[in-house]
């Protein structure tokens, strides 16, 4: 089904790292016509455009765009929007992790991960779901996390923010699904990214991003609603849905192992 990213635009934030640079090269490789990266970084967003348009000429975008101002993500989108009149799809991808125990968060750390990895997504979902309506077809993609699906001790700052993206975006393809739209919700657990810098290696079940995001667009193809990877983080959703005691036993486990890591190491790995 690769013809579905066939000749679209598409918009994606957080896009010059991680997962988000996996999803535009994802894209560029399934044969879209225009892909607008949006990133806070100008030296990652001018070094990895102008190599991906070394490889898909006038096809790469770029716009600096913090996701906490409305009017950047604002301009993203509608400069999107105006390359060739439709805007097909928008990765609604940056974010912020937080991983402290309680004692140490801050408020003012509440307020900055509310502001990227929640008022970010409302922004470009909000902004681009007039559009969409309009032209009657359009798929926006939120990046959540399995902590948004699942309780993760030492993470309940942004275990909060991503339940929030699970239940709005899950709330809108049920409303507007009549409408022409599509929504879909990444769930990554362990994705080898810049996140585990500084391990010895990282977890045993990550899996590169190229990896993470064949399965994404296979299962974005398909219109999926919920999309979680890799396979540990499916099975640990399961469990935690179909036999609690068991998943209570691993998560307490992990709890007590992030609590001496922290005593002893001053982190959670």
């Amino acid at each position: 089904m690769k013809e579905y990213f066939e000749n679209k635009v598409a918009v994606i934030t957080g896009a010059a790292s991680g997962i988000g640079l996996g999803m535009t090269e994802h894209l560029l490789k399934r044969g879209a016509m225009a892909v607008f990266m949006g990133d806070i970084n100008q030296e990652n967003l001018t070094r990895e455009s102008e190599r991906l348009n070394l490889l898909f000429p006038g096809k790469v975008f770029t716009v600096l765009a913090d996701v906490t101002k409305l009017e950047q993500v604002g301009e993203l989108i509608t400069k999107a929007e105006a390359f060739d009149g439709h805007l097909d799809f928008v990765f609604n991808n940056a974010g912020v992790g937080l991983t402290l125990p309680t004692e140490k968060i801050t408020f003012e750390m509440w307020k900055t991960a509310i502001d990227i990895n929640l008022m970010g997504v409302i922004y470009g979902t909000y902004t681009a779901i007039p559009i969409m309506r309009e032209q009657g077809f359009g798929h926006i993609i939120n990046t959540a996390s399995i902590a948004g699906r699942i309780p993760i001790p030492y993470q309940a700052v942004y275990a909060a923010t991503k339940s929030a993206v699970i239940s709005m975006t899950e709330s809108l393809q049920y409303e507007l699904k009549a409408d022409g739209l599509q929504f879909s919700i990444l769930c990554p657990g362990n994705v080898i990214t810049s996140i585990f810098q500084g391990l010895a290696a990282p977890p045993a079940d990550a899996i590169t991003v190229d990896e993470a995001m064949d399965y994404a667009f296979q299962e974005i193809e398909h219109k999926s609603l919920v999309i979680i990877f890799p396979q540990s983080m499916r099975d640990i959703d399961v469990l935690y849905r179909e036999n609690l005691p068991e998943f209570e036993k691993v998560v307490y486990s992990l709890a007590a192992e992030r609590r001496e890591n922290y005593r002893t190491k001053g982190t959670y790995y």
